[in-house]
């Protein structure tokens, strides 16, 4: 999705959001940069005032009480901004947090065939980025913030100002003459006019030049950010260093991580090089500005047409002006630039999900009985020519043991994929019931599986969360699925028991597991969910031969009154099944029975032959 005017509309998108989630957070940081406002000006002018009694030689106690009044303001100003800055750090890593929950759930919800794309793994990191890091919606507001700072330090800037442009009583010609008339004069103002119209035209010029490099440099950033940190985590992470360390790879890895820097490096040099040419032109103008300002203000201090301390809160304030109205420049040009990185942001919030939300609720049944059918299903892949699955037609026997087997890449798994729904059919129909899956509730429809896929993962919370999948979960019924699945033993070794938490990544005391161990907790949350259908990848293959062997003597009680599918490589699992479908080239070329099939002398059979010499 191409937003083709990111700024249009994203200034109200985001108060709008800042709002909802932290409400207060706007209006706390407009009353901040009021106050920040208003208190260098204290300084400004009470320091005028002291300078003023001190040429003068005004009574001690006089100045002394100017001082303390600009003390005790000041001070009390600082306290105060420090409490609030306090606040202010608190609420804006509020709103961070809650950007990245949105991100988070966002994620989650995603419909799986999208979030897997290229283009979409792209846009989130583009998103998270560009709300945390180059956008960061807690800097956007701030800068808007900054943006009424600003124009509240014009206001008192111009509010000390003005007595600078207005003629000192009346001169004659003999008394004022030439240049010292002229600065006299209301339309010598011009004169500074034009100097900080200039100073803020060149600002704004050399900002937007450098802006444009900064987003430039971003698009290349974030490819470069995922690649090096796929990199750098490989390297860090202590599960698979034992495949570093015995394959010799150090050499290798460290050299991706080099080549890949090395290109960030190059990058972020150009970036640098050409951003500081640009920035020079600003600097040069600014020491215009300055040495202009100084000049005008001190040569009527020369003319006695101002006291010495008024020019001193002169040149302050109208320094304070120039960085006010630059400021705000700067401001626009960075809001303009966040902009366009948080539409990074809102376009992936933005994404709808291609999966039809089905509303029929999936029928109560206490006997479990459901029927799957898949009707002339075909599917392929996004970006891919090539059919996955083509002219599938098969029914799931309700009660029954599926297995499903099949050379590497024949289909198995992506059946699978599309009866959980994580896919949708590019043609054909799969039923549940004599119902078009797509119309029933997912939430409801994703309840009826219980899955094991061969690339599962466990989670670093505790044992008994990982096989609940739940803060609060019962912890017999826990237990009692732990040790179907084999882990009994283990179990009464830890001492934390379902408490143990697993590896380390957020706990220092977590406890590191077998592949084996953790293949057999996978097992024990497909059985805890306590659902219709049970589907298992692969769902021995880390065990041991005795630890595969008790599973499958164990089956026929985990899945009892269930219908169950096995997707295996391992042709001896297959025999305790009552049917067997054999993918071939994304096609179902054969099913039955383990005797029929063999009998059939077709691929199951030369798939069993292949491995029975080793079974012998």
């Amino acid at each position: 999705m191409k937003n083709k005017n990111p700024k249009r509309g994203t200034v109200k998108k985001v108060l709008a959001l800042t709002h909802r989630i932290v409400p207060g957070y706007i209006i706390f940081l407009l009353t901040t940069k009021m106050m920040a406002a208003a208190q260098p000006f204290i300084g400004i002018y009470c320091t005028s005032l002291i300078l003023d009694g001190l040429i003068h030689l005004d009574r001690f106690e006089s100045i002394f009480k100017t001082v303390l009044i600009m003390i005790a303001l000041d001070s009390l100003l600082v306290l105060i901004r420090w409490r609030l800055e306090g606040i202010n750090w608190v609420k804006r890593h509020e709103l961070i947090q809650k950007i990245n929950k949105m991100l988070s759930i966002k994620t989650m919800e995603i419909d799986f065939d999208i979030l897997e794309k290229h283009e979409t793994l792209d846009l989130v990191k583009k998103a998270k980025e560009g709300a945390n890091s180059y956008g960061d919606i807690g800097a956007f507001c701030n800068n808007l913030a900054d943006i009424i700072e600003k124009l509240a330090t014009i206001v008192y800037s111009v509010a000390l100002l003005v007595p600078l442009f207005i003629p000192k009583g009346l001169q004659t010609s003999e008394s004022l003459s030439g240049l010292s008339w002229f600065l006299n004069q209301w339309y010598s103002l011009f004169i500074m006019l034009a100097v900080l119209a200039f100073h803020v035209l060149i600002s704004y010029k050399t900002n937007k030049k450098s802006s444009l490099l900064q987003k430039q440099f971003f698009e290349k950033n974030v490819s470069y950010n995922r690649y090096f940190g796929y990199w750098f985590d490989l390297i860090f992470d202590y599960s698979i260093g034992k495949y570093i360390r015995l394959y010799k790879m150090q050499k290798l890895m460290i050299k991706r991580v080099e080549e890949t820097n090395k290109n960030l490096e190059q990058e972020f040099n150009n970036w640098i090089n050409k951003d500081i040419k640009i920035s020079f032109i600003p600097f040069l103008s600014q020491a215009f500005m300055q040495l202009a300002s100084y000049a005008y203000v001190g040569l009527k201090a020369v003319f006695g047409l101002i006291s010495a301390g008024k020019c001193l809160m002169y040149v302050s304030s109208y320094t304070r002006l120039v960085e006010s109205i630059t400021g705000i420049s700067d401001n626009f040009v960075k809001i303009r630039m966040e902009s366009q990185y948080l539409s990074f942001f809102y376009d992936y919030m933005e994404i709808k999900n291609k999966r039809y939300e089905g509303t029929i609720p999936t029928e109560k049944r206490d006997d479990n009985i459901f029927e799957i059918e898949f009707r002339d299903v075909s599917f392929k892949y996004a970006n891919s020519e090539t059919w996955a699955l083509r002219h599938v037609n098969q029914k799931i026997t309700l009660g029954t043991k599926n297995a499903v087997v099949g050379k590497n890449g024949a289909g198995k798994t992506t059946f699978i994929k599309l009866l959980c729904r994580l896919y949708e059919p590019s043609e054909g129909q799969i039923l549940l019931n004599g119902v078009d899956i797509r119309y029933y509730d997912y939430e409801e429809y994703a309840k009826l599986f219980a899955i094991v896929f061969q690339d599962f993962n466990l989670f670093s919370f505790a044992l008994g969360e990982n096989v609940s999948g739940s803060v609060d979960y019962d912890r017999g019924r826990a237990t009692k699925c732990l040790d179907e699945a084999g882990f009994r033993e283990r179990l009464s070794k830890m001492e934390k028991g379902l408490d143990t938490p697993l590896y380390q990544y957020s706990d220092e005391n977590g406890v590191e597991i077998s592949g084996g161990e953790a293949q057999k907790i996978a097992i024990a949350r497909s059985l805890y969910k306590d659902a219709p259908f049970v589907i298992m990848d692969e769902p021995t293959s880390a065990l041991d031969p005795v630890a595969e062997y008790e599973i499958y003597q164990n089956f026929d009680k985990m899945v009892e009154g269930k219908t169950s599918i096995y997707i295996s490589h391992r042709m001896s699992s297959c025999r305790f099944c009552d049917n067997i479908i054999v993918f071939d080239e994304g096609k179902i070329i054969e099913q039955g029975s383990h005797d029929k099939l063999m009998d059939a002398g077709g691929l199951y059979s030369e798939l069993w032959n292949a491995q029975a010499q080793y079974y012998a």
